[in-house]
């Protein structure tokens, strides 16, 4: 049996960590050659042993490279070694590493578990899965195994599922890690799964966070309008617990061509409770607002009472300012969250100066954390797409939206939907858009 060390579970950018411990190594180098030259291989082995002890790993990792080139079958110190980078973020060597020793010691747990830690720090969940249902297979109580297990659920975005693991697994060892781990699952459960916050750090799970996104929409208009394109570039970063999102939109409508930019920021608020704030500006608007503002608050009811907990309530307000009127516009809303992974968003957009509205509801289903569907109406006095100061027109409308977000691969994912709007006596517009969105 392989002897390893406790793991890490340091998650640095391979590049970042690479060349600083390239770096290091290289100032180090000239030192530590200098002083194997004299040394037995048992002594350098010390050296290296009290190098890791001190923490000084990538000194340590040059130490062991040097006793390998003498003792090339010492296994032992090469599982040493490949814990030591896959610390320092070097997973590909490491990994290298591990499947070397396996191929003489293929039945080795602690290696095989090991193997699966790294796989899975470099998001290769399937076959770190597969690794660690075989080692439980064969030593069902492994506490390493059982870990990792509920690791790979939860960066997969498997919150439910994380949880059971973790709470099975705590249950027997009292671990305080894992105990930690259980109360970072279920904070991540009680939040929104509309909310683009504290979610998916590891691993993906909508509404993404980390992301980069590019889109096409077509639009045809009734009463002899020309029709519509849209091009879209968005990026979104998470930041902690919030999400900035940068969003730059080329659209032309009515003849006229307009490039407004726009930022939104996510936030957790208190408990079970988020919100984000917005602007937008457009440089010489034709159609577009010359600049608005916005901020929404939902919060969740389920402290109130327990028979209130699919409720999530929420209001806004937004600020549009035209080149020859402002505009304040309502925004109170209602979602409640049903069995299923489905949801109902009750939204109604006031404006108190003419006194337009329009009721919006949608009906959201996620069946899977990267597939969701949703399909929405709306009817009244404005618009649900709030563009242009024709939407602002007390004429009767009504909306008809439906569309698609499905995986690709791994780090695409494509969005899709459909439009059907018609404004009465201004015209009918139809159309739809796509976009292809690229995760990191």
């Amino acid at each position: 049996m392989i002897r390893l060390f406790p793991m890490r579970t340091s998650r640095r950018p391979a590049l970042l960590v690479s060349s600083i411990l390239l770096v290091e190594v290289l100032l180090s180098c000239s030192v530590l050659f200098a002083g194997t030259e004299r040394q037995t291989p048992r002594q350098i082995l010390e050296t290296a042993q009290t190098l890791e002890q001190r923490q000084e790993y990538p000194q340590a990792i040059v130490a062991y490279r040097n006793y390998l080139q003498l003792h090339p079958e010492d296994d032992e110190a090469r599982s040493t070694l490949a814990k030591l980078l896959s610390w320092q973020g070097v997973y590909d060597e490491a990994i290298s590493l591990y499947r070397d020793i396996l191929t003489r010691h293929p039945i080795d747990l602690e290696v095989r578990t090991a193997l699966a830690r790294v796989l899975s720090w470099q998001k290769q969940f399937d076959e770190a899965q597969a690794i660690y249902d075989e080692v439980l297979r064969e030593d069902a109580k492994n506490f390493d195994a059982r870990k990792g297990r509920a690791d790979v659920a939860f960066w997969r975005g498997n919150r439910t599922e994380a949880l059971s693991l973790y709470e099975s697994i705590f249950a027997e060892t009292k671990d305080q890690e894992v105990q930690r781990q259980i109360q970072s699952v279920k904070a991540e459960l009680a939040a929104s799964p509309r909310a683009p916050i504290g979610q998916g750090l590891t691993g993906l799970r909508l509404p993404y966070r980390d992301y980069a996104k590019v889109g096409y929409g077509h639009y045809s208009y009734t009463r002899n309008q020309p029709d519509e394109r849209d091009l879209l570039f968005e990026v979104a970063k998470p930041i902690g617990d919030q999400t900035l999102v940068v969003r730059v939109e080329t659209i032309n409508r009515f003849g006229f061509h307009d490039t407004p930019v726009s930022a939104e920021y996510y936030s957790p608020l208190w408990q079970r409770a988020w919100g984000y704030v917005a602007a937008q500006g457009t440089m010489n608007p034709n159609f577009a607002p010359n600049y608005s503002f916005i901020g929404e608050v939902s919060q969740g009811l389920g402290d109130v009472h327990s028979s209130l907990a699919p409720f999530e309530v929420s209001f806004g307000y937004r600020r549009l300012n035209y080149k020859k009127d402002d505009i304040d516009l309502l925004l109170p809303g209602l979602t409640v969250y049903l069995p299923f992974n489905l949801w109902l968003t009750e939204k109604v957009y006031i404006v108190p100066s003419t006194g337009a509205t329009t009721l919006s509801s949608q009906l959201t289903w996620r069946p899977t954390d990267r597939l969701q569907f949703f399909a929405s109406g709306s009817f009244g006095t404005s618009g649900e797409r709030i563009v242009a100061t024709q939407d602002f027109t007390r004429v009767g409308s009504h909306t008809i939206r439906w569309g698609v977000m499905f995986p690709v691969t791994e780090r695409f994912s494509v969005e899709a939907a459909g439009y059907y709007e018609d404004r009465g006596s201004l015209y009918v517009r139809r159309g739809g858009n796509l976009s292809l969105i690229y995760h990191w």
